[in-house]
């Protein structure tokens, strides 16, 4: 027992060092405006922003990053576009050179949500003065601030040893600064060319790498480093947890999101703090049902800022084994295939594992003819599974989990003369077996996603083949069981 919780204290330790660190402070406001993209809108099109993106296709974007782009080479290139009128040719483009607001309208139907529709309408029409100060602030402001700039490259790096070209890809993204004086100004006057004279700074916002395999986790890095292309909305409710995202912004059963209270720091500065993550169990046109992780409560209260924040749904694990007079340790896989708005996750589970017995070192004759003047080891196990669990979230923190696995489990014999260099290691012994384990699992939060797991439970284990009757034998001789209890202590991360 002292080895398996030695083993399990260096396991806790190396989860502690791997928790992911804390990083920036992003301010998301509560809106998930569109985002009007010029360069590259397909980049985050094919990375999760199908429903904020609004490609302008008819602004061409006659820059490029260099093959080896730097964030230095980007802030130049941003001050170049700033010299040359590119942020002033983007507002051109939505709103026809300055004379028409028609595109402007669509843009704020489409923009406006399933509460907003009946309002904006209502001011599209026109309510006097006061309806159009309203109009410019709710509807067109947010659309005259919410533009980018997109620019990818993918270059060649080199070749692989059977020839095959390697290649790294990046993006960086811009941003057209419009204060909102400006927003209002451009509204005021188009129509009237002469007032339409203001200039807009194009500002570099991010560089990164990417591999189009993973838009999961372009998605994910995009919105930490540019919070305004963030899928977000509110915290509509806490029992049963609703959100203001459903299917009109892509949101899918199963996905991860974060849930932001806002704060200010000690110099005034607006940021969102993190306090809860969830995962979305029932989703409608404009809303969805979530489930709050383990670990993760938080104080939270409706109007609270919700951010999709991408992650795979599987999960890794390094679990110390235990049952009576055998130790080792295992791998596991844990996939979440499947959510109910209940709060049910249907689990995929898949492990490989390695054991022995406390005495490893006893030698052991077998009498039998194959195995007649052979001296073997105390039997090792090695073993590989599949399984399925069923887990629901309790008190906020606490992940239950019942299991069951159907492994395939070797028992090895070691001859000790193959050791000794001696000719013939067909002695062997390989004594097969299926074993069931079925179990409880206890999963709790140390910093998300690594959680502290316990699991406990009854295997029983069906053999077949004379080597199994060996290692039963021998296993029986030193009261070391691969049927009956278990425990397990580990981390899944």
């Amino acid at each position: 027992m002292k080895r398996i919780f030695r083993l399990a204290c260096l396991v806790i330790l190396m989860g502690i060092t791997i928790a992911p660190a804390r990083g920036e402070k992003p301010f998301y406001d509560s809106k998930s405006w569109i985002a009007n993209v010029a360069g590259d809108p397909d980049f985050l099109i094919n990375n999760g922003f199908q429903s904020k993106v609004n490609p302008i296709q008819n602004l061409s974007v006659p820059y490029s990053l260099s093959n080896a782009p730097t964030e230095k080479g980007c802030i130049t290139l941003a001050e170049t576009m700033t010299r040359e009128g590119m942020g002033r040719k983007f507002i051109d483009a939505l709103t026809n050179d300055g004379k028409s607001e028609e595109y402007l309208q669509k843009l704020a139907l489409w923009n406006a949500n399933k509460q907003d529709v009946e309002f904006a309408s209502e001011h599209l029409r026109g309510e006097g003065e006061e309806g159009i100060k309203t109009l410019i602030k709710d509807d067109f402001e947010p659309i005259l601030q919410q533009n980018y700039i997109v620019l990818t490259k993918t270059v060649q790096v080199g070749t692989t040893k059977d020839g095959k070209i390697k290649t790294k890809s990046y993006y960086a993204i811009f941003h057209v600064e419009v204060s909102k004086e400006d927003a209002y100004d451009i509204m005021m006057n188009i129509g009237d060319a002469k007032y339409y004279l203001l200039k807009f700074p194009v500002k570099f916002c991010y560089l990164g790498e990417y591999n189009p395999e993973e838009p999961e986790k372009t998605e994910a890095n995009i919105a930490k480093k540019v919070p305004g292309l963030a899928v977000r909305g509110v915290l509509l409710r806490r029992n049963p947890a609703r959100i203001s995202m459903g299917e009109d912004l892509g949101i899918n059963k199963g996905d991860l999101v974060s849930i932001y209270s806002q704060r200010v720091d000690k110099n005034g500065n607006p940021y969102s703090k993190r306090i809860s993550r969830a995962r979305v169990c029932g989703v409608w046109d404009n809303d969805a049902q979530v489930n709050f992780e383990a670990g993760t409560a938080g104080n939270r209260k409706n109007g609270d800022i919700v951010v999709r924040t991408p992650d795979s749904h599987f999960r890794w694990g390094v679990l110390a084994t235990y049952s009576p007079h055998v130790w080792g340790g295992k791998a596991l896989m844990d996939y979440k295939a499947g959510f109910t708005r209940s709060g049910i996750i249907h689990h995929i589970l898949m492990d490989l594992g390695f054991n022995m017995t406390d005495h490893p070192g006893n030698k052991y004759y077998v009498l039998t003819d194959k195995h007649f003047g052979y001296e073997y080891r105390s039997p090792l196990f090695f073993n590989y599974g599949l399984g399925y669990g069923i887990g629901k979230t309790f008190l906020g923190y606490l992940d239950v989990m019942p299991f069951f696995m159907l492994q395939y489990e070797a028992g090895v014999m070691m001859d000790v003369t193959t050791e000794t260099s001696t000719n013939d290691d067909a002695a062997t012994i390989l004594g097969s077996s299926v074993r069931i384990p079925i179990g409880l699992r206890l999963s709790f939060n140390i910093a998300y996603p690594v959680k502290l797991v316990v699991e406990g439970g009854y295997a029983a284990r069906f053999g077949f083949g004379d080597d199994y009757k060996i290692v039963k034998q021998t296993c029986d001789l030193m009261k070391a069981k691969r049927d009956g209890v278990f425990v397990n202590l580990g981390l899944i991360f």
